[in-house]
């Protein structure tokens, strides 16, 4: 199924970023075009993660997923994300919550979500176009805890920006949304790593994800980019068949 490839592209976005951490010596790349309304506004790339040109504690995972999770239920997000590699996987996903649901489809039109209403939790299939519920009651402590599971790619960065490594490059606009992006690229021997990461100033997602390595000729890749990103009224909360 497509949903396994883009799942494999999260991964390996995280093992890449795994390889760079032992790599030393850095290296200059040119920078990735997929920006839009990108702008920088004075960033210091000598800037370490935890310096003073950003607040570093968005990109705490466990406060940033609460953030978000706040933010879908007071606000409502809408966020369609595209994941390519060099193994030609290209995929799609969209990830949602509004108010008392959030739910995902993928680029096969399949998908699932959870509804939490008088302290139950209802579990939702999606089949043909329509929705309904699957299991009337899985519990409360489900919602939050598969929606951290399916929303695992939106933090893949989270964990490497304690890397000395990483350095962050400017401020910007990735997806209609203020972004801090960052880099890494470093080399040893014949083996060169990068690194590029935009993240969501408020929420502390990354809205766009780029690992690559190269070993002499040889080039791997993996990407994961936001192609929209929905809030407020914008968003259309999805219909459930009773």
């Amino acid at each position: 199924m497509k949903i396994n490839k883009f799942l494999l592209v999260s991964l390996l976005l995280g093992t890449f970023s795994l390889t760079a951490c032992d790599l030393n010596g850095l290296i200059n790349v040119s920078g990735n075009d997929n920006d839009d309304e990108s702008a920088d506004v004075g960033g210091n790339s000598n800037s370490k993660a935890g310096g003073n040109s950003y607040d570093d504690s968005i990109f705490d995972e466990s406060e940033s997923l609460e953030k978000l999770i706040a933010y879908g239920k007071n606000t409502g997000f809408e966020i369609t994300t595209k994941a390519t590699a060099a193994d030609g996987t290209n995929d799609e996903i969209t990830l949602a919550m509004k108010g008392n649901l959030w739910w995902h489809i993928d680029s096969e039109g399949s998908g699932s979500g959870y509804r939490l209403e008088d302290g139950k939790c209802a579990m939702l299939s999606y089949d043909e176009g329509t929705w309904s519920v699957f299991i009337p009651n899985v519990g409360e402590t489900q919602f939050e805890a598969m929606f951290e599971a399916m929303s695992n790619y939106l933090y893949k960065a989270n964990g490497y920006f304690a890397n000395e490594g990483f350095t962050f490059d400017s401020n910007g606009k990735y997806a209609g949304r203020d972004v801090l992006k960052f880099k890494y690229e470093r080399t040893v021997g014949l083996v060169s790593v990068k690194h590029d990461y935009y993240v969501d100033k408020d929420l502390g997602i990354s809205l766009y994800q780029y690992a690559e390595t190269t070993n002499e000729s040889e080039k791997d890749w993996a990407k994961l980019e936001t192609t929209s990103f929905k809030s407020g009224n914008d968003v259309t909360p999805i219909t459930i068949a009773e």
